[in-house]
């Protein structure tokens, strides 16, 4: 018998029929409360019952979803995201400023996947370089402004997708109406004097705008995000199993209670599912010992031995299965995000909350009720028939289902008393955040403000990191005095021929970041990297900007869908050693 796969619960409306494992009970004549037909059904017989409940559902109209162009076309992306996700993407619409290598691969990775709208500030004109270093210039956009040629040509690669060039002045970005920021969803700021980035990231930190810092010099890369708040629901853990063995609701235990392992044949035997194992050895081992769950690792391997005692077949899958997962099973549910739901934006409510505040609310008011979050309903792969493990995925569907409707319905309350309208959060929205509640993720971001100031920044943690061997954080310290030095004297160093005088500058420039968070002297390794910058010469190469390219599209994505964790919220990448390191700066 091939084992059962779950893709997690089908998320039906409560006036859709749902398969029911248990009989109705005749005598009963409230409705939904049901039974099994005796205390110790045999599995064959269950299966029976099973079987006939289900067949009602089978004979329902079902729809038929047939692939659209779109899906078709992005199919492997919505495998990754889902249709929730690619709808975030074509309604986003980002702006570029600074159409550089590493500026137009970023966007890039953006158009393809079908951004709905890009737009690329830029006053500079394509020059000999530009075609040297960018995929999207050649020798007919000689003369051409950068930002006008590198839209036409990444145009082409997805009609999706709608592309504008602006000719922006970028050493006056400082000097724009704030309200020329709220049209985008996210900004990419690429070689931004710090000057000017700083106070543009001011006016976007205030708009709750995402803004991603790049530069590409030579074989080195850098990226920072830079957002005051950004929340995951669909955070993509590696499962979203929530057994709750250790808790088990009533109607799972009268599921596992039916089923008698001592009177079933060899074959209904082998195809008892593991869950149903791990409770009844559970309730045994707690009845013979004083209600406690095996804790101890000598207590496990116990428990273990008890299970492996069961086992009559010669295909013992189910019960392998079941002491593989003892270590699980033994564990105490948890609420494993309660500084979250304590958070006070989750608990004082008000009119401009989001709607990920208004469920974390929710969630911890149904934790308040119930002593735990609401369950996800999915269950893993696992030995089965299938009518049977059916029958145990609709009792978790059940449950899933009736947590679900408890904090829709706490929801629309909540929203009631903020006088917002009953739709404002929608139910896929709920049973989706419901489903992933015990791995939502709140990143709490730094700006660019709290970095640049000696006061406020991570100093500590730059000169730790500074005199590790082999670390990257000289390249960091170096990007920072590479801006500086481009800032005072117009241009990167390392572009004149004599370069000597270049490297005793940016040499000084770094002193001074330096001795302003406190210490005192550059180590070898930094007057190395320092070096390497100078001979760059503000260089882009094409290939380390292609891998920045992959790097900030991808934190782009996780971004503007909310799935996925961004990274928190700098990397930089070394190309000479291919290695990259993270910090929160």
């Amino acid at each position: 018998m091939n084992k059962q796969q779950s893709f997690g619960p089908k998320y039906t409306s409560p006036a859709a029929p749902i398969a029911r494992p248990y009989l109705e009970d005749p005598s009963s004549t409230v409705s939904g409360n049901r039974t099994f037909e005796s205390p110790f059904t045999p599995l064959s017989r269950v299966t029976e019952q099973f079987a006939a409940m289900l067949q009602v559902d089978t004979e329902q109209p079902s729809t038929l979803h047939v692939p659209t162009a779109r899906d078709k076309k992005y199919d492997r992306q919505l495998r990754l995201w889902a249709a929730n996700g690619q709808d975030a993407l074509e309604e986003a619409h980002v702006l570029l400023l600074t159409a550089s290598a590493t500026g137009a691969e970023i966007l890039k990775n953006l158009v393809l996947p079908g951004t709905g709208t890009f737009t690329i500030a830029d006053d500079k004109i394509v020059a000999d370089d530009d075609i040297d270093s960018n995929f999207f210039l050649d020798e007919s956009s000689l003369g051409q402004p950068r930002a006008v040629k590198v839209t036409e040509l990444l145009q082409e690669l997805n009609t999706d997708s709608v592309g504008q060039s602006q000719i922006l002045n970028l050493k006056e970005l400082d000097s724009v109406d704030p309200s020329y920021w709220e049209q985008f969803s996210l900004v990419i700021a690429h070689q931004i004097r710090p000057s000017i980035l700083r106070k543009v990231g001011i006016v976007l930190w205030d708009l709750k705008i995402p803004l991603l810092v790049s530069n590409c010099i030579g074989f080195y890369g850098y990226l920072r995000i830079v957002i005051p708040e950004h929340t995951v629901v669909e955070s993509h853990p590696d499962s979203t199993v929530d057994l709750r063995l250790d808790c088990p609701w009533p109607e799972l235990e009268k599921f596992a209670d039916a089923i008698d392992l001592d009177t079933l044949d060899e074959t209904d035997h082998a195809h008892v599912p593991y869950v149903v194992i791990l409770l009844k050895y559970l309730k045994q081992w707690k009845a013979e010992h004083g209600g406690c769950p095996p804790s101890k690792y000598a207590e496990k391997n116990q428990f273990k031995d008890m299970i492996r005692s069961g086992i009559r077949s010669n295909d013992p899958e189910n019960f392998d299965e079941a002491i593989a997962a003892v270590l699980r099973a033994t564990q105490e549910t948890t609420i494993p995000i309660t500084s979250v739901l304590n958070d006070p934006r989750a608990q004082n409510l008000h009119e401009d909350s989001t709607n990920f505040w208004i469920l974390v609310r929710a969630a911890a008011d149904f934790v308040v009720k119930e002593g735990n979050l609401p369950l996800s309903g999915t269950l893993p792969d696992m030995k089965a028939d299938s009518v049977g493990y059916i029958a145990l995925q609709n009792v978790y569907r059940r449950k899933a289902v009736q947590d679900w409707n408890w904090v829709k319905q706490r929801v629309s309350e909540l929203l009631s008393a903020l006088n917002r309208p009953a739709g404002a959060i929608s139910d896929d929205e709920v049973e989706t955040f419901c489903k992933f509640s015990r791995y939502i993720v709140v990143v709490d971001g730094r700006s660019l403000e709290q970095e640049y100031n000696p006061e406020t920044a991570k100093a500590t943690k730059i000169l730790s990191d500074l005199e590790e061997e082999n670390g990257l954080m000289p390249i960091y310290v170096g990007f920072r005095a590479v801006e500086i030095f481009e800032e005072r004297n117009g241009r990167f160093p390392g572009m004149l021929e004599d370069t000597k005088d270049d490297e005793n500058e940016l040499e000084r420039i770094a002193v001074e970041i330096v001795k302003n968070l406190g210490g005192d002297s550059l180590g070898e390794a930094t007057i190395s990297v320092l070096k390497e910058f100078v001979r760059a010469g503000g260089a882009e190469l094409h290939n380390i900007a292609s891998l920045l390219g992959g790097f900030g599209a991808q934190e782009v994505v996780k971004l503007i869908t909310r799935q996925y964790v961004p990274m928190t919220n700098t990397v930089v990448f070394d190309g000479i050693q291919s290695k990259s390191s993270v910090w929160e700066l």
